[in-house]
């Protein structure tokens, strides 16, 4: 299989789902649930561990579909790569009846979801969309961090009062009462930032044990 002929033609500031797969069959299957017209995503595709590095070397996705085959490559090579992204990429495993030691272990070791095979059109979409959600959450609470880290040391940098002309410390004087009010609201947004990391690991533990429950549903 090429890793670009069957590759959608959507936008780029779609989300981008890289596919590392090397079950045609399963390929198949998520190849039509990507063309689905409630996914609005854009996707990629390989079939080794080697291939998927160079596809995560380049442009940024936001969630990686993996046979449990390929996540547990090298002790999970594969996600441990995702974990030094900048922002958190979802890993999702597909795995079947005869895989569930296999795909029980990846979602021990970090992987989001699972896709049990035959792939289920309904409930691959549903995977996909609360995987693509996840991402996008813990994008902005990143950005925010980021942004809030660069107002804090800007802030810090203030000069505060000098010996000066009294015009000036009292022009001087209120814009550190303005200062101090920016601080205050950094502290509620950096409040309300935890309260959706908070958010975001709940979904994460509750997506994970949906996940490894139903491996106990599969046929032995």
């Amino acid at each position: 299989m090429d890793g670009n002929f069957l590759s959608s033609t959507s936008p780029t500031q779609l989300p981008r789902i890289l596919i590392a797969e090397n079950n045609f069959s399963t390929f198949e299957s998520l190849v039509q649930t990507m063309r689905d017209g409630r996914l609005h995503c854009d996707f990629d595709f390989c079939t080794s561990r080697d291939h998927a590095l160079r596809k995560l070397a380049g442009p940024p996705y936001q969630l990686i579909i993996s046979g449990v085959h390929l996540a547990e490559m090298e002790d999970f090579f594969l996600l441990k790569q995702t974990r030094t992204l900048e922002a958190f990429v979802p890993m999702v495993v597909t795995a079947g009846a005869s895989d569930q030691e296999s795909a029980r272990h990846a979602l021990c070791k970090g992987a989001f979801d699972l896709i049990t095979t035959p792939v289920d059109h309904e409930q691959t979409v549903t995977t996909i969309r609360l995987a693509l959600w996840q991402n996008k959450l813990m994008d902005l609470i990143a950005r925010k961090e980021k942004t809030l880290e660069q107002y804090r040391q800007h802030l810090a940098a203030f000069p505060g009062n000098r010996k000066m002309d009294e015009a000036f410390n009292r022009a001087l004087l209120s814009v550190e009462k303005t200062v101090a009010a920016f601080e205050k609201t950094i502290q509620k947004v950096e409040e309300s930032i935890k309260c959706f990391a908070d958010l975001a690991k709940t979904v994460e533990n509750q997506a994970r044990a949906r996940a490894l429950a139903q491996l106990d549903t599969l046929p032995k």
